[in-house]
């Protein structure tokens, strides 16, 4: 069975929000609501320990798993790990696990946002920095997730 892998630094943001576009969780023909983004499951709460630990999602209309990770700054050597095991498993991992990078689609209030809610605790200020910043790069997460299920 496949495995598709949104990716990001923290694991609470973007990979939430692109794995949610995929599973249809978020629409795709206008900008989500601050409420509808807040209330995909997982957002703006992945503590720091699940870094590294893959979240599982749900399984997609193609029968697909769909996870998010946030994979901190050890983006290459997660990517390898993933790629080895899926490789252990059957010789033909492109066909087996994608693992994609969705830290490129984000903008500066996402990232001071994740910052301030993720590791400072100040979800107040931090929370409705993020949603800002994926509404205002949303057609672009549409993009990558679409260009996604094609590739898939």
């Amino acid at each position: 069975m496949m495995k598709i892998i949104y990716t990001c630094y923290g694991g609470a943001h973007s990979s939430i929000v692109a794995s949610a576009i995929h599973m249809g969780y978020l629409p795709v023909d206008r900008i989500p609501t601050k409420e509808e983004i807040l209330n995909i499951p997982y957002y703006d709460q992945s503590p720091k320990e699940f870094r590294g630990t893959p979240i599982y999602i749900g399984t997609d209309e193609k029968l697909r798993e769909i996870y998010a990770l946030g994979m901190g700054p050890y983006r290459r050597e997660y990517t390898e790990i993933a790629y080895n095991f899926a490789f252990q498993l059957s010789n033909d991992v492109k066909k087996n696990i994608q693992i994609i990078n969705v830290i490129p689609l984000l903008s500066f209030s996402v990232k001071i946002g994740g910052f301030l809610s993720r590791r400072v605790g100040l979800i107040k200020l931090g929370r409705p920095l993020t949603v800002a910043g994926i509404q205002k790069r949303y057609n672009l997460f549409i993009e990558l997730v679409e260009d996604v299920k094609k590739r898939c």
